[in-house]
């Protein structure tokens, strides 16, 4: 027996016979071409094709998930259209003289490496849509089908270096059970494809794992292991392991439509982070309690210009309106330098996190961050809006963004344009420079959020993203617990609600701590909200006070 470690990104235990999975991308040739105009027709007929089978693939896939989740396929639509992806695929074919595939390729791994390299998890794992959406046209292009034995009948393990969202749902119609791969994250769609569909998944594999085609495997997405042809005792093992994880998932199912109240009555909201329009009926889905962030920025990527007031306006509207009773948190675009952003006056930065980002970047580029003010202020006759400012590190910087509101309602009053004179305004406290001065900021707005990913690595001076420095990355450290509990008392001094947002607050071991200090809201992934909803009504706040003095 092997044992294979790696990254769980789906939870469950999948048992059977794994498959190697060869991707596309692969085995893609190189190769000049004589006749230009015939290859670009041959590109763009091809791009015809590509965009009937992404929407066979999105019809597809909503027999088998949500439109949430379904929807990536339509977004796959959109790269390839996009400006950028056409521009630079013709230009390879015009002026390298290089065949269409080597050319959507290239651009699709070049487009790629920019979401890569960005900071914020959740937009580096956009990377392998980039991927996905030229892989179909690929595909088309060298009029390839997949591998027979992916079509097996019998259930099956896909081994991989790294399943794209269009295989995963493709692959799943058959006998799919689970998957093993050497690249992949958490926030990747492949993985919240698997969440959804039931698939246990385990990434970050640092094996060849083509030598373990036809063997029997475990796959345990929860603790991210691997198994290769287990013996009879961890076989047995996890057979019973299996049907308790099973009617541990039945219970989180029986979460939906419940409140989210302790055991001795003391409430919280649980609410959703989303990043896209995509996202919405995910949040429905798991029940969340209304959206406690929504990330602006995926509207100004992937673009050559600053989204126009109309095409934020409509975006906005669209989430307000859909959560009308609950009530929408967006948070002014959080733009860095390492979100490929060409189109603003952006420095090369060798830690773009801890440099220029966030309100800084709109506060240095004021037409576009009133753009964004104008749009939001319209939209929030539509429902409940409260306005989020990121990056937030003195008092100055609050009384600045005051002025520009001031100003931004003052164009739209004199333009007889509607907008709510009573949207809050919020900061997110993400350094420790702001949680320890959070009493004079709390004092100023009507609402704070706790960003503890950003929060954890600056107050430990740890990149989060590097490897190297993991076993130094210490969420549950004294000093993050001290800020989060500073800033929970200061905003509750001020009389204003306090939520935690980021990785922590999914994380169910610091529910009881969260429910101690009296936090107002947790703010999580949809995946997330069921799970924790469990942790908070099985818990008694009066047994807990012990989590406080120990601070």
């Amino acid at each position: 027996m092997l044992e294979l470690y790696g990254q769980g990104v789906s939870t469950g235990i999948a048992i059977g016979t794994i498959r190697h999975y060869v991707n596309v991308s692969e085995n893609v040739k190189k190769y000049k071409v004589e006749d230009v105009r015939t290859e670009l027709e041959r590109y763009r007929q091809g791009m015809k094709m590509a965009k009937i089978q992404l929407q066979k693939l999105y019809d597809e896939a909503c027999s088998q998930v949500s439109k949430s989740e379904s929807v990536i396929f339509q977004t796959h639509i959109m790269i390839l259209e996009d400006s950028k992806f056409v521009e630079n695929t013709e230009e390879i074919i015009k002026v390298r003289k290089l065949n269409a595939e080597y050319a959507v390729s290239y651009t699709a791994k070049m487009l790629a490496e920019i979401f890569k390299g960005l900071d914020d998890e959740y937009l580096k794992s956009r990377y392998t849509d980039i991927l996905d959406a030229g892989n179909t046209l690929i595909k088309i292009l060298q009029n390839k089908e997949q591998k027979k034995d992916a079509e097996s009948k019998q259930p099956m393990i896909i081994a991989a270096k790294e399943l794209m969202p269009s295989e995963t749902v493709s692959l799943k119609k058959n006998t799919l059970i689970g998957f093993v791969t050497n690249i992949g994250s958490p926030n990747s769609h492949t993985a919240i494809l698997a969440r959804t569909m039931g698939l246990p998944a385990v990434t970050q594999i640092d094996k060849d794992l083509s030598e373990f085609d036809g063997c029997t495997a475990i796959v345990d997405g929860q603790l991210g292991k691997v198994y290769i042809n287990p013996d009879k005792n961890t076989m047995a093992l996890y057979h019973a392991k299996k049907e308790r994880y099973n009617k541990q998932r039945d219970n989180l199912k029986r979460q939906i439509g419940l409140p989210s109240v302790s055991k001795n009555g003391q409430k919280i909201i649980l609410s959703a982070n989303i990043g896209m329009l995509e996202d919405i009926e995910n949040v429905e889905a798991n029940d969340a309690d209304g959206v406690g962030l929504f990330r602006s920025e995926y509207l100004f990527l992937n673009r050559n210009s600053v989204p126009s007031e109309e095409e934020q306006f409509e975006a906005y509207k669209r989430v307000i309106t859909e959560f009308k009773k609950s009530g929408v948190v967006i948070r002014t675009a959080d733009l860095s330098a390492d979100k490929g952003i060409d189109y603003i006056d952006m420095p090369n930065e060798k830690n773009p996190s801890m440099g220029f980002r966030g309100i800084r970047v709109c506060l240095a580029n004021s037409d576009m961050f009133k753009t964004q003010l104008r749009a939001l202020y319209r939209a929030s006759v539509y429902g409940k809006l409260k306005i989020l400012l990121t990056m937030i590190n003195n008092t100055e910087e609050v009384n600045y963004v005051k002025r520009i509101i001031k100003s931004v309602k003052r164009e739209l009053r004199a333009e007889g344009k509607q907008y709510n004179d009573n949207v809050q305004l919020g900061i997110m406290i993400e350094t420790p420079a702001a949680a320890i001065i959070s009493d004079e900021l709390c004092s100023m707005v009507d609402f704070v959020s706790i960003g503890t990913n950003d929060l954890t690595q600056f107050t430990l001076a740890i990149d989060r993203a590097n490897q190297k420095l993991e076993y130094s990355y210490e969420p549950y450290h004294k000093a993050i617990l001290r800020l989060i509990k500073l800033v929970v008392k200061n905003a509750h001094q001020c009389g204003i609600p306090v939520s935690v947002c980021g990785e922590l607050a999914s994380d169910t071991k610091l529910t009881p701590f969260f429910l101690a200090l009296k936090t107002d809201e947790l703010s999580m992934a949809p995946s997330k909200i069921l799970q924790v909803r469990a942790k908070v009504r099985e818990t008694n706040t009066e047994m807990i006070p012990k989590l406080l003095k120990e601070l």
